[in-house]
């Protein structure tokens, strides 16, 4: 009863953001095991690169045109939360599917239903901590945060499995993943209807989301974004290459999790007065770095504390980028276009991240981890469109108040 009523009165309702840092929790998990060990069980099972890199590729298809449909709806529900608990049970009961010994097309099948029901929640969930964030001044880091120490946890444990059985043992732990998401489904806050009306950015045009802006602020950061995706498909594979054992795997990924975690805490000190369009273009940079880096590991025979080392700066090549982003939706986007936001930016980053992952299949199988020097190239290109951000965000008479990069700051400038 108390909940309802905060829904009417838009009151923050009771342990607001430990529930939400629950959700988040669990909804990394199976994201831990898709991207650390997936494709290794994918190799387990025997497939090649070309089939590898199009497995992991085409449910990315499927999100640019379910997610958005998707999270429109989550928008004009009652409830988000009444969605998120809907396609959670779905995409629980579609992953026991993956028990069973299926053929590589009926195995894809499986996987691009999953991908729809599956890919909508952590936008959907983002959506409802934003609306904690301009109703309640909650933080955003500290529950996104549980979701990347979730992630590395798992992927710790995963890692120490794998190593001591095989890498079949990622199934159950990403069916697990599923259940525990649909479970913390059900306790998520339920904020009600839109707290505010159609703001003044809304009444000027129409759809803040489709304003020039938004639209290069997001195409700058999914190039950054994207130019993981090499790595996604094929870091763990690469890595084996290179003499790491399955529980190494494991602590790599983690350690990029860990870094990631600390800039969460510090994003603030080390952001909070710089422009959005530095903070993409300081990403973009790290992330030519890296990439340079892990092309060279071979030929510089790096071993497992150097590749530690070079993960870490998965804080400034992911952590700050995505910050950087949810902050301008927060603080730029009206409440009753949250969910849609977060859909048009799983489907622009969709696009540009599908490309990358079915080119790193042909990349990897001639290249192996040359493949690498390909992403600086797409990192570069995120660089350049966070300048054009810059520049058009200057021009507009859309977003007229000067705003600061920081995630708790007011206001968002680029």
């Amino acid at each position: 009863m108390s909940e309802v009523i905060a829904e009417q009165k838009h009151i923050k309702p009771p342990q607001f953001e430990v529930r939400l840092r629950v959700l988040f929790a669990t909804l990394f998990l199976p994201n831990a095991i898709n991207l650390s060990f997936f494709p290794l069980w994918l190799k387990y099972r025997g497939l090649d690169p070309i089939q590898i890199s199009t497995m992991l590729a085409l449910p990315v298809f499927v999100r640019l045109l379910t997610t958005p449909i998707f999270t429109y709806f989550a928008d004009r529900s009652p409830e988000r939360s009444y969605v998120l608990i809907v396609i959670g049970g779905i995409s629980f009961v579609i992953s026991l599917l993956l028990f069973f010994p299926l053929s590589y097309g009926w195995l894809m099948m499986v996987m691009l239903f999953l991908a729809m029901f599956w890919s909508p929640q952590v936008p959907i969930a983002d959506s409802i901590a934003l609306s904690g964030v301009n109703r309640y001044k909650i933080d955003y880091a500290s529950i996104r945060i549980w979701g990347s120490m979730m992630f590395l946890a798992l992927n710790i444990a995963a890692g120490f499995i794998i190593q001591r059985t095989n890498p079949g043992a990622a199934i159950p732990m990403l069916v697990l993943g599923f259940a525990l998401i649909f479970i913390a489904s059900f306790q998520i806050p339920r904020l009600g209807k839109r707290l505010r009306p159609f703001d003044q950015i809304t009444a000027k045009t129409g759809n803040a989301i489709l304003q020039p802006p938004v639209l290069l602020m997001l195409s700058a950061t999914a190039l950054i974004q994207a130019s993981h995706g090499f790595m996604y498909s094929f870091g763990s594979i690469f890595w084996q290459t290179l003499g790491i054992s399955a529980e190494q795997v494991g602590l790599l990924w983690a350690v990029q999790v860990l870094a990631e975690i600390i800039l969460f805490q510090f994003y603030g000190r080390i952001f909070g007065g710089l422009k959005v369009h530095h903070v993409l273009v300081i990403a973009g940079l790290v992330a030519i770095v890296r990439w340079i880096l892990f092309a060279n590991a071979q030929s510089l025979h790096l071993g497992f504390i150097a590749l530690a080392l070079i993960q870490s700066l998965h804080a400034f090549s992911f952590g700050a980028t995505y910050l950087a982003m949810q902050s301008f939706l927060g603080r730029t986007i009206p409440e009753e276009q949250a969910s849609a936001a977060q859909g048009l930016t799983v489907f622009i980053h969709g696009i540009v991240m599908a490309i990358v992952m079915f080119a790193s299949g042909p990349l990897f199988a001639s290249f192996e981890g040359l493949g690498f020097l390909v992403m600086t190239f797409v990192s570069a290109g995120g660089i350049a469109f966070a300048y054009w951000f810059a520049h058009a965000y200057q021009k507009s008479d859309v977003f007229a108040q000067p705003q600061s990069a920081a995630p708790g700051a007011n206001t968002i400038e680029p």
